[in-house]
């Protein structure tokens, strides 16, 4: 493991990311910032989270629509 020196995140309305044990995807509805504890909430379709538990939807592209693609 290594020791990260800076961190930039990026996070906007209708954003889709993955949430929960089973990693079902939700979009981001509302993003809040609470001062006093410093504490970064996404509000989603699926409930609201703290930044960083959650995971990233993976980017699709044309040619990765179609699962039977994945294979040829």
């Amino acid at each position: 493991m290594s020791t990260l020196r800076n961190i930039n995140l990026t996070f906007s309305l209708g954003d889709t990311i993955l949430v929960g044990n089973n990693r079902e995807p939700a979009e981001i509805t509302k993003i809040e910032f609470h001062e006093k504890t410093g504490e970064l909430t996404l509000n989603t379709t699926k409930g609201p989270r703290k930044a960083l538990t959650f995971a990233l939807a993976p980017e699709t592209t044309d040619h990765q629509q179609n699962p039977a693609d994945r294979y040829r």
